[in-house]
């Protein structure tokens, strides 16, 4: 055998299937020739294909000092490792070796030195490398067109693919189908996903699971969530991953209630949920702000005994916060040692605060987490900023503002979105429209969109036109913008503008957004629409609102007719207020909950609670003895003995 490097190279590569590299190492170094390469490759290969890629590049490094030469077989392994781990130095490194001894045209070597500068992000270092190759087989190309879409660049990703077919007169398999499915599902492209869909049917590749899992998440990507569900339920081989894609695609395009029905399927199946599954499930929970359904899948994790990591508990915390119940979501945080939280802890309570209208209680705990050593990021500075907008802190945001320039943060549009919403809401509508014309760069919808909201709430029509103008440009068909400026020229009685609008979304197709408040009534969940006339006991919870309306006159209650845009008697203005959605709900939570109970009445509505509805529930807090929480489309108010959280600035 110590003559015989061949049959040693077997009982190595034979030591290394069996999973034991140590006594493969051990007769390595028993039997080795300092001048055999072969025995060197042989061993390098077996500590790469272990993915012991530390002992591959140590072995490599004393093979060089013991003057070994390299060739075309030692290169591509030790390549393959600095590629495991993302070591483009040490990659570049061998990959000067390789020009050195004249491997670097191997065909071997190019597509190992594709694939490291792939895996490394280093797109364009492995495209030189690849345009230079004479001979391309499916692996280079695969690995070029995949660098591209984890590199963001789905373009060039499938240019290439198309070049591979044209050119190159290669067909792609399953692992290729993958990736395109992955750059198609960058750009929402809903037509090349059918493409890429029906290129999978032709050739099989929908039998392979990877394959069927990435087209789920092209569809969902693009918005098309029927056909996704239709892959997923004619997939035979459902993984963990499956469901999970699944339910990540409700998730993505607001179909939360769909999620956690898929959810109680994947129960039902027998088929095993893991972190990954509750912290999506946890995130559907939060969208419907729903208190019930969040607590049980709460129980349900702890019982089912997940491994909770950060992120996962970071997402509860950030379920309690939205659902309304930011006292658990501050006892879970207070209950941890500061030091075994992430920057995404902080910026979840930071948010939580904010959305509950506790600007200073966000700011203290910003300067609580600057002193644990917490570097801010972002997202820090986006929660902190909308919080001192919903508490009408302006000083202390523009200092905040002005941080980020000072730890070297370059404000982006989210920052200037928080700035102009912060401004606006104050009543320094003139100082926002100043703010976006020093815009380093093009403001956005959400910019424009926070401006004519200013506008809305402050009646500036003029900037209200400049702020919809933009925005009809940039967002033809969203409907919310257009219903807002509309409201602006209801509110000054300009009805013929009104009508002029309301034409012109009709000749869009587009339908103002219907008002929806839904209440949580033990495991049951209520909806009401404004004017609701379909829910079984609709009789009795007007019934509740006109006593209400009575006991509230008789404790000072005027009701706000300019919340009606309508042009109509302001007796039938009286009329339509007290049909809200919100106001039914909470009439129908006064209706079902013991005011011992000492239990909230919650309510979540997908639009802004109007004026009139926000003084009206501060009068039935105070005359019901009730608490009621109110989650709308901007924030959460807080209803207690005749006031709210929000200190009537929303």
């Amino acid at each position: 055998m110590w003559e015989s490097p061949h049959l040693s190279a077997q009982i190595i590569i034979k030591y290394s299937k069996f999973g034991d590299p140590v006594s493969a190492r051990s007769l390595f170094d028993a039997i080795v020739v300092s001048s055999n390469s072969f025995l060197w490759n042989t061993m390098i290969r077996a500590y790469a294909n272990e993915g012991l890629c530390t002992e591959t590049l140590e072995l490599y490094l004393l093979m060089r000092r013991k003057g070994v030469g390299p060739n075309n077989y030692t290169f591509p392994f030790v390549l393959k490792s600095c590629a495991s781990r993302s070591l483009v130095s040490e990659g570049k490194l061998v990959h000067g070796e390789a020009i050195r001894t004249g491997f670097e045209s191997d065909v071997y070597v190019e597509a190992a030195l594709v694939d490291m500068y792939a895996k490394c992000g280093q797109t364009d270092d492995g495209r030189r490398v690849f345009d230079r190759m004479s001979k391309r087989d499916l692996v280079c190309w695969t690995a070029m067109i995949t660098a591209y879409e984890k590199s963001e660049r789905a373009n060039d990703s499938l240019m290439l693919f198309h070049q591979m077919q044209e050119k190159g007169g290669l067909a792609a398999d399953s692992v290729t189908a993958v990736s395109v499915a992955s750059a198609v599902a960058q750009l929402g492209d809903a037509k090349r996903a059918r493409s890429i869909h029906a290129h999978s049917i032709r050739n099989g590749f929908l039998e392979d699971v990877f394959v069927g899992n990435s087209i789920i998440a092209m569809y969902s990507k693009c918005g098309n969530v029927e056909d996704a569900r239709l892959v997923f339920n004619l997939m035979e081989g459902k993984d963990g991953i499956s469901w999970n894609s699944m339910l990540s695609g409700y998730n993505e395009n607001g179909r939360a209630s769909e999620a956690l029905l898929l959810f109680e399927q994947m129960q039902v199946s027998g088929a095993k949920p893991n972190p990954v599954t509750a912290l999506i499930v946890i995130s559907s929970c939060a969208y419907l702000g729903s208190l019930y359904l969040g607590k049980k899948m709460h129980n349900f994790i702890i019982n089912s005994r997940l491994g909770i990591d950060t992120t996962l508990l970071n997402a509860i915390m950030d379920m309690y916060a939205k659902c309304g119940d930011l006292d658990t979501a501050v006892q879970m945080f207070n209950s941890i040692l500061s030091s075994e939280w992430n920057v995404s802890s902080w910026n979840v309570m930071i948010s939580g605060y904010g959305m509950h209208g506790h600007g200073q209680e966000a700011l203290k705990l910003f300067s609580q987490m600057q002193e644990e050593g917490v570097e801010p990021n972002h997202i820090t500075f986006t929660s902190l900023l909308s919080a001192c907008s919903h508490a009408g802190l302006i000083e202390e945001g523009k200092k905040c503002f002005e941080d980020m320039k000072k730890l070297s943060m370059i404000p982006e549009l989210k920052h200037y979105t928080c700035m102009v919403d912060m401004l606006g809401r104050a009543g320094f509508v003139e100082e926002a429209f100043e703010l976006i014309k020093e815009m380093p760069s093009e403001a956005n919808d959400s910019v424009w969109g926070a401006l004519l909201l200013a506008c809305k709430i402050h009646g500036n029509t003029e900037l209200g036109e400049i702020a919809a103008k933009n925005l009809f440009h940039l967002e033809p068909e969203h409907t919310g913008y257009y219903v807002l400026m509309s409201n602006i020229y209801a509110a000054s009685s300009k009805w013929q503008e009104v009508g002029r609008l309301r034409e012109d979304m009709k000749s869009r197709g587009l339908k103002k957004p219907a008002a929806f408040s839904v209440i949580e009534f033990g495991k049951e969940v209520h909806g009401f629409h404004t004017a609701d006339q379909t829910h079984p006991e609709c009789r009795e919870v007007y019934k509740m609102v006109g006593e209400l309306v009575i006991k509230m006159k008789m404790a000072g209650y005027s009701p706000d007719l300019s919340c009606v845009l309508h042009d109509v008697e302001e007796e039938d203005k009286e009329h339509i207020l007290t049909t809200h959605s919100e106001k039914l709900a909470v009439a129908f939570g006064i209706m079902k909950t013991d005011s011992r109970s000492g239990m909230p009445i919650r309510v979540t509505k997908n639009l802004r609670v109007c004026n009139d509805c926000h003084s009206a529930f501060k009068f039935i807090s105070s005359i019901c003895g009730r608490k009621i929480v109110v989650r709308d489309g901007n924030r959460f108010h807080h209803f207690q003995a005749g006031s709210c959280s929000c200190k009537d600035y929303w």
